[in-house]
């Protein structure tokens, strides 16, 4: 008879948990509820630092509650503490100045480590609803970029980012270059928000030739959430070891597929609207 009186143990040679640390999203569409799919769906543990509690439906955001910088702070320097430590951290949407500020010593012990730091710059959700500030995006570049590993923006993110670095027209290259000198390793424009045929994501790091991504445009209406999960996923990835160019190849594979399997949930084209069971 199987004795259940001793727990089971992580030992060594599994991956550490991943540490999310964005915004909770109460249509479970995006933010951190979709992080902890992509990680449970690819086999990983999670530990999460709460950034905000947003109200969504349909329509886009009917509320952003921000949580104490403080209460981040304590959240994430707990994670990293408690064994066996994290294996890559994923930020997504920081909603104000202060939870941007409330990384950077955090993120600065995790660097020293060699802890990968994927950052989505999130600044508006698919329905078009405004979920940050210029100043937290300035804040964004001068205390979390320099710390971290890869930044994921849409262009229409990029454009913003390299605006505040006093890049406001020019090539993609000469923005991303810009945004390369706050010491961010590398920087992955992505193009699922564009109405081209195909989407083009492109990899750049100060190093070495960009690397194209391109793969067809899945429908005419984007799921929510896929920004969120495929950084997600690129930590994931990079926590296991990968050079980033394959764990990016990975990511990009890993979201096509959960792309072809979205389905409408009410209003929303979800990336996991749920199997269902017959019990």
């Amino acid at each position: 008879m199987k004795n259940n009186s001793t727990p089971y143990t992580l030992n060594s040679t599994m991956e550490k948990p991943i540490l999310l640390i964005s915004a909770s999203d109460s249509s479970a569409a995006a933010g951190i509820q979709v992080d902890l799919r992509v990680l449970s769906d690819l086999g990983a543990a999670a530990r999460c630092a709460v950034t905000a509690v947003t109200v969504q439906g349909d329509g886009g955001a009917r509320s952003i509650n921000p949580v104490k910088p403080e209460i981040i702070r304590e959240a994430i320097n707990t994670a990293i503490a408690d064994a066996p430590g994290v294996g890559a951290v994923k930020v997504g949407l920081l909603c104000e100045k202060a939870a941007a500020l409330a990384l950077r010593d955090p993120l600065s012990a995790l660097e020293s480590e060699g802890i990968p730091v994927v950052v989505d710059p999130v600044m508006r959700s698919t329905p078009g609803s405004e979920l940050s500030t210029g100043d937290t995006a300035a804040a964004i570049l001068e205390n979390v970029l320099p710390r971290a590993t890869l930044l994921t923006p849409n262009r229409g993110e990029l454009d913003v980012m390299s605006t505040l670095m006093g890049t406001r027209d020019g090539e993609e290259a000469v923005k991303v270059a810009r945004l390369l000198e706050t010491g961010v390793g590398g920087i992955l424009v992505t193009g699922g928000d564009t109405t081209e045929d195909h989407c083009t994501d492109i990899l750049y790091t100060a190093v070495g030739k960009a690397k194209v991504f391109k793969h067809p445009r899945i429908g005419n209406r984007a799921p929510r959430g896929t920004g969120c999960a495929l950084s997600t996923a690129i930590a994931f990835y990079l926590g296991k070891g990968l050079p980033m160019d394959k764990a990016v190849a990975r990511s990009i594979q890993y979201v096509t597929t959960l792309i072809e399997k979205a389905a409408m949930v009410g209003e929303q084209l979800l990336l996991f609207p749920g199997k269902g069971r017959n019990l």
